[in-house]
């Protein structure tokens, strides 16, 4: 198998009889709105792939999910007649096959561990991580009978034993953070810091234990970092944020014994070629981008609020989940100049309000933007989850606590809301006994995360007592009947004795 990179997740696997491309995102209007683009850029290499879609292969696509920076229609629309089939997950929603297929491809929907076989013998295989808010997918792909596990963004890492023992020579997966939390959060600049050092921990970590268990070959960096020109420049260079270069991944992970490839959009991996790690843009680097594109988001009209249409966005999703019972939630409150919107979860109630005649609840999760903002998440054409990921909103939460409620409602597209809040409010109370093997005690605990699910019978301890998800880093104090340290749940750890 020869192994092609064109940047962020874009890889061209070739082989004998059949070529695979995943997650093609070359545009230059950059994703979410032009607030995230790629690094190194890699718009010049566009036609070099076309050119590498024609020579006679059998030419295979795989999205692994809906986020822009994967599903990217501009690129698409350009090699879609260069494409013979497109491999995606089924979801339980339909927006990823029929977007697809509205551009013209040939879509084939695997379920999940679903095995297709591209060839007499090559073959991809899709494991899905579907949550109602957060759905994505790994792609197992055997060519020339090699393995290229492309995990992506994908949150599978309590699954991963599936694939212990297998011969895997060429392993991806994301290194930097993706998400608004904790740099869209007003709090102080100490308590981001802290909070960024902590998930950046939790993602290496987890990658580090993901090598080990799956001992592949060659590891490489991938589906990030973005950078943001149109935003604070900080976001870009990696400074005490979640968006992490390759110097600060590779230094973590010296002591492995895989090895760490970082490959330059263009490059084609070689067997023992040193790949130098990609630092940071510099800020005159940064400029010369942002003056060589646009951005969506600076072009949208902030002169008047639609705020007949959000409301009604805002019933939408209330009604769908209006039947239910889960615990209380805070108010929810989204806010612009002088205004806002009060939701409230629990008793599906929205009202209007000004500054002037406003008190804010005890408990709140308050969302600032701009009416441009507000205006799109007005427009049902446009979808809340790649909205937030603008980074264009600042959030305040008081208490400090992460509801899932409330992440569940404000991320989740509304025709898949219900199922995020029925897919955690169904989350079984399966028992397991794990082993603290730095207290020599065991405990009796929930085997699925309060969070999305995760399994956690293989989840790692850590020396103070903290069971950690190894899906999203959560922890869990153990010696707190397994509370949770950042959100209101827990895992309900009992102490047992041995037996």
């Amino acid at each position: 198998m020869e192994v092609k990179f064109f940047g962020h997740n874009c890889f061209m696997l070739k082989g004998s009889q059949v070529n695979v491309l995943t997650d093609p995102w070359f545009t230059k209007k950059g994703a979410f709105f032009g607030s995230w683009f790629q690094w190194p850029i890699n718009h010049h290499l566009l036609n070099t792939l076309k050119k590498d879609l024609i020579n006679g292969n059998k030419v295979i696509l795989y999205i692994s999910h809906e986020h822009q920076d994967h599903f990217d229609i501009e690129t698409l629309k350009k090699i879609c007649s260069l494409i013979d089939i497109c491999i995606i997950p089924k979801y339980p929603n339909n927006f990823l096959k029929s977007s697809l297929e509205k551009v013209g491809f040939n879509v084939k929907e695997l379920e999940d561990l679903e095995r297709y076989k591209l060839s007499d013998s090559d073959y991809i295989e899709i494991m899905i991580v579907d949550t109602g808010v957060n759905q994505d997918s790994m792609a197992i792909i055997g060519i020339n009978d090699e393995i290229f596990i492309n995990q992506n963004d994908c949150k599978v890492f309590d699954r991963l034993n599936y694939l212990e023992g297998k011969n895997i020579k060429y392993y991806s997966v994301q290194f930097s953070g993706a998400n608004w939390h904790p740099v869209c959060y007003d709090m102080n600049d100490d308590k981001k810091k802290k909070i960024s050092k902590r998930k950046v921990l939790s993602k290496l970590i987890n990658i580090k234990n993901s090598i080990e268990l799956l001992k592949p070959k060659n590891y490489f960096p991938s589906a990030g970092p973005a950078i943001f020109p149109f935003l604070n420049f900080d976001f870009s260079t990696g400074s005490d944020n979640i968006f992490i270069h390759q110097p600060d991944l590779v230094n973590y992970l010296k002591n492995t014994d895989t090895e760490v490839v970082c490959l330059r959009p263009g490059d084609v991996f070689e067997e023992h070629k040193n790949f130098i790690p990609i630092p940071p843009p510099k800020i005159d680097e940064l400029e010369k981008i942002k003056n060589e594109t646009s951005c969506e988001f600076e072009k949208l009209d902030n002169k008047k609020i639609n705020l007949s249409l959000l409301i009604e966005q805002l019933k939408l999703r209330l009604e769908k989940i209006a039947h239910l019972k889960f615990d209380k939630c805070p108010s929810l409150i989204f806010e612009w100049d002088d205004e806002g919107i009060l939701i409230q979860l629990n008793t599906n109630n929205i009202q209007h309000f000004t500054k002037y005649n406003f008190d804010y609840p005890r408990e709140f999760m308050r969302i600032r933007a701009s009416k441009s903002y507000f205006n799109l998440m007005a427009d049902s054409r446009y979808r809340w989850q790649d909205i937030y990921l603008t980074l264009r909103a600042k959030v305040k939460r008081e208490p400090d606590i992460f509801n899932i409620f409330l992440n569940i409602f404000i991320h989740s597209d509304v025709n898949n809301i219900l199922e995020g809040f029925e897919n955690t409010l169904n989350i079984t109370n399966e028992k397991i006994v794990i082993y603290n093997s730095h207290n020599n005690k065991n405990y009796k605990i929930n085997r699925f995360c309060p969070h999305n699910g995760a399994d956690l019978k293989n989840a790692k301890i850590d020396k103070d007592g903290n069971l950690i998800c190894p899906r999203h880093g959560w922890s869990f104090n153990l010696k707190d009947s397994g509370k949770c340290k950042s959100a209101d749940v827990s895992i309900n750890a009992l102490e047992i004795q041995k037996k």
